[in-house]
């Protein structure tokens, strides 16, 4: 049977890969802007913004960085991205899953053979239970990032938004 947890994410991603193509905000905290640029917005204050080069720009002033807090921007950039992508891929999956839903259902019925219908669509969304895990586990690596950063540069610290609660709600579901 499809999990909770697949189908949230997987609307969740639905919306995302819509808005993939155009630079949207794929989460509420977070806009990917180019390849290699994401802005981090804060509850309050201007927006950070992190470079697939570990720099950090905070109300458009950079931030010097010595070269660990820069390696840990770079991490926090590519979580970001890697959460970007999967999220991406597990609303494709989800909606290949409703595809075959649906498609699954009119072969069922037009032939009778309606039995075939839930073994297609279990396996087409254990594909959307294996993607919505990497996303979970992108999440989880995206926080541990967002930490390390906030307790290495305070000034990070009211951009750090993503809390231990999210990331339990997500492995949990």
């Amino acid at each position: 049977m499809i999990r909770m947890k697949a189908i949230c994410i997987a609307t969740i991603s639905v919306a995302a890969a819509g808005c993939a193509d155009h630079g949207d905000s794929v989460f509420q905290h977070l806009s990917v802007l180019d390849d290699t640029h994401i802005a981090v917005h804060a509850h309050a204050g201007a927006d950070a913004i992190v470079t697939a080069r570990g720099e950090l720009v905070i109300d458009g002033k950079p931030v010097p960085l010595n070269s660990a807090q820069s390696k840990i921007v770079a991490l926090y950039f590519a979580s970001a991205i890697a959460l970007r992508s999967d999220a991406v891929k597990t609303g494709a999956a989800g909606a290949a899953t409703a595809a075959t839903a649906i498609a699954s259902v009119a072969s069922g019925l037009a032939s009778g053979d309606t039995d075939s219908i839930d073994a297609k669509v279990n396996a087409s969304a254990a594909k959307v239970d294996a993607a919505a895990n990497k996303v979970c586990t992108d999440l989880q690596a995206l926080q541990k990032a967002q930490d390390d950063l906030a307790a290495a540069l305070p000034q990070f610290k009211p951009y750090a938004t993503i809390a231990a609660h999210e990331v339990d709600d997500c492995t949990s579901a």
